[in-house]
């Protein structure tokens, strides 16, 4: 039954990101204003993905699964009611409602502390989001289709009971050390997730700006079946070395193979894979902040590797000793935000 209820959550995460690939995809295809789109898509960014934490917060607060997830397909549905009249306002609630969902689904999906488990809860978002955006670019009127479905799957939510599982057994909550994570293992990792996700950000935003769809349609195939793959095989093999694995291989494909198709999507569907096995690490060495460690691993590389796309001085920023130089200060930051929530959780 709890098998189930992951592939339900994760049908309503690629649902949820269809939205807000639709918006974003209508937006920028209304907008020649390279800037004023890479705006529109941070806007989103904050509050999809920097949202989440605090989102975490106060789940870990109320610890209640079931309304948030409702709560969020409300907004979903608003979002896609008012579309028309009020497109910023949309895309606004869309990004509020994809902080909630993420951090609410991929809790309960994370509560047996499974890669497989949040690989096919993450697995649909990037499918998801692009194919909103390619539908937007082919001027397909999708709401009268998407908002009948939300309601029903809304409604589908309110009758769903997501009870917390039975807590981890002693021999799980002290597995081995391929199944832990240290102070410099977190620092490798966001350091090549930072770079790694810059080089994913900036190239998808341009891709979308020239409705470039066929790099997108592929790199979208490529990142979901990453996560999937990449959640199984980081439990069987263990989640620190594949996370570390995937991430490095990653990091040179996306870094220096730009140009080249396969080997981009290669890129992508391991860097993916790598957030199943990342995930499970950062709940585990939380140790039972769940929502807090979905946060980290959902929101926070992301949100880190997009903001460069906001400044002006793009070319500059996007510079390796410019990005080396920012990377290093924001693993600082991160490296001491992440010790202070573990040593002192909120």
């Amino acid at each position: 039954m709890r098998n189930k209820k992951i592939i339900i959550l994760a049908f309503g995460h690629g649902l949820n990101d269809l939205v807000a690939g639709y918006f974003i995809g209508i937006f920028a295809m209304n907008n020649n204003d390279l800037l004023r789109t890479g705006l529109a898509i941070t806007i989103y960014n904050i509050l999809a993905f920097g949202g989440q934490y605090p989102i975490a917060v106060l789940k870990e607060r109320f610890n209640d699964t079931k309304k948030l997830l409702v709560f969020s397909y409300l907004l979903n549905v608003l979002a896609l009611a008012v579309f028309l009249f009020l497109p910023s306002i949309s895309i606004l609630l869309a990004g509020v409602a994809s902080a909630i969902y993420h951090v609410a689904g991929g809790t309960y999906c994370a509560e047996n502390n499974k890669a497989t488990h949040i690989g096919l809860f993450a697995a649909p978002g990037i499918a998801g989001l692009v194919a909103g955006g390619y539908l937007s670019w082919k001027q397909v009127d999708i709401i009268p289709i998407v908002l009948p479905v939300a309601v029903i799957f809304l409604l589908g939510l309110m009758k769903i009971s997501f009870i917390k599982p039975v807590a981890r057994t002693n021999e799980e909550q002290t597995a081995g050390k391929k199944y832990s994570l240290d102070t410099h293992d977190i620092i490798m990792i966001l350091l090549l997730l930072i770079i790694s996700l810059r080089s994913v950000t900036w190239n998808v935003f341009q891709m979308i700006h020239e409705n470039n769809f066929e790099w997108l349609i592929a790199i979208a195939l490529a990142a979901a079946a990453g996560k999937i793959v990449g959640g199984w095989l980081a439990d069987k093999i263990g989640w620190r070395l594949y996370a570390i694995s995937s991430v490095i291989l990653a990091t040179a494909l996306l870094s220096f193979f730009r140009k080249e198709l396969i080997l981009f999507c290669i890129g992508i569907g391991l860097l993916q894979s790598g957030i199943p096995a990342t995930t499970s690490l950062l709940v585990n060495s939380l140790k039972g902040k769940t929502s807090k460690g979905v946060a980290l691993s959902f929101g926070t590389a992301i949100i880190i590797g997009s903001a460069a796309s906001i400044f002006p001085a793009q070319q500059i920023l996007l510079q390796t000793p410019s990005l080396l130089l920012a990377s290093i200060i924001l693993l600082i930051i991160c490296s001491f935000w992440y010790k202070r929530t573990a040593a002192y959780p909120i």
